[in-house]
């Protein structure tokens, strides 16, 4: 047995036999990863973010006879992170407590302007066309530009995560870039 299913049969049997010792230290392992994806699909909503990740690993506790060791638990666990993501994001979107521009960006301070200012500011400006750009993204796209990029996902574990195959994958990440350098076309920015 490869080490990878090896280690996935273990966690498997120690989750299911309620070894909360395994299932901490997986918690430990994980979270930041959750967090970053929650943080990402809620577009920075730090206590959108925060909430997803407790009932990630709440969901994950109380349905761990799910957790078959098929498939590795970072990409079990992320999959039910995007999916209650998914879910409150609908939820706000109906209750229209979501801002759809996301967070805003900090003043500018006044005063002197450093030459290294500008180079910042142009990072920062790029940045911003990027996020707007991810963010126009139909909700597919955006998940597996999201996953793919940030959580370095193969395209077989996004297809999991997300419930479509890894060719569906490939093909909804190769979109997503394509609209992502029109996006950023439109605005002058080099993509």
């Amino acid at each position: 047995m490869e080490p990878a299913r090896a280690r996935n049969a273990a966690l498997s049997e120690s989750i299911r036999g309620a070894d909360r010792t395994a299932f901490g230290a997986l918690i430990r392992e994980h979270q930041r990863s959750v967090l970053m994806l929650a943080l990402r699909m809620s577009r920075g909503d730090e206590q959108l973010a925060r909430e997803v990740v407790q009932k990630t690993f709440l969901k994950a506790w109380t349905h761990r006879d799910g957790f078959r060791g098929e498939a590795s638990f970072k990409t079990w666990v992320l999959r039910i992170a995007h999916n209650l993501c998914s879910n409150e994001l609908r939820r706000a979107w109906r209750k229209r407590e979501v801002n759809p521009t996301g967070p805003s960006g900090e003043p500018a301070e006044l005063g002197r302007v450093e030459p290294r200012a500008f180079d910042a500011l142009a990072v920062s400006e790029a940045r911003g066309h990027l996020r707007e750009a991810v963010e126009a993204l139909p909700a597919r796209q955006r998940s597996v530009a999201l996953l793919r990029i940030y959580q370095e996902l193969s395209f077989a574990e996004v297809g999991e995560v997300i419930g479509i195959t890894a060719n569906n994958a490939k093909v909804s990440f190769h979109h997503a870039v394509k609209n992502i350098r029109r996006h950023l076309a439109e605005r002058g920015v080099a993509a």
